[in-house]
């Protein structure tokens, strides 16, 4: 049987970091609308949660920093890391340059 799509937007593939409350991850794929990354803390589908996307590339003296507020709709566990898929519901670029 073939899965539907569900997805909202194009994902774009790259690995940037992840900042999280109290842990660090890498993102797998991302769009402006959900995000898909690996760590090594532990979440559950349903659970808010609020992280950062760094973005280094734009400018390495002062990276762009994304910080994002959604909610987790899939965990995936492989041994330690924990892959989780998150929906973005809303993200601020954070001031730099104060």
């Amino acid at each position: 049987m073939k899965k539907l799509e569900q997805r909202r937007e194009l994902r774009n593939k790259g690995k940037l970091p992840v900042e999280l409350g109290s842990g660090k991850g890498v993102t797998r794929d991302f769009s402006s609308s959900g995000i898909y990354f690996e760590t090594d803390r532990s979440f559950s589908p349903g659970q808010a949660i609020e992280f950062t996307i760094v973005l280094r590339h734009i400018d390495p003296n002062s990276p762009v920093r994304l910080k994002c507020q959604g909610e987790i709709v899939r965990v995936e566990e492989d041994g330690s890391i924990m892959g989780v898929a998150a929906a973005i519901d809303s993200y601020t670029l954070e001031d730099t340059h104060q």
